[in-house]
């Protein structure tokens, strides 16, 4: 009774472990996929701006201030 016992909780803490470590690498390829799009976004904005980098600055600032947010987030 002790073995099947100790054997069972073996088994559901080995599933445990491994939902948790497939619940962080899916946390972790979200926030690569939303940095990734804000980068994308980002690219846009440069190119669009190109030729004023005054305006470029004020104009793109804010994804750069949403990719720090995003890797902040994810240290968590």
């Amino acid at each position: 009774m002790r073995i099947l016992l100790i054997v069972g909780l073996c088994v559901v803490m080995g599933g445990c472990y491994f939902y948790d470590t497939a619940r962080h690498i899916k946390s972790d390829a979200d926030i690569a996929e939303e940095q990734a799009a804000i980068i994308k976004l980002y690219r846009g904005c440069l190119e669009k701006f190109q030729d004023d980098p005054a305006k470029a600055k004020a104009n793109c600032e804010h994804y750069t201030q949403a990719l720090h947010s995003v890797e902040v987030r994810g240290m968590k």
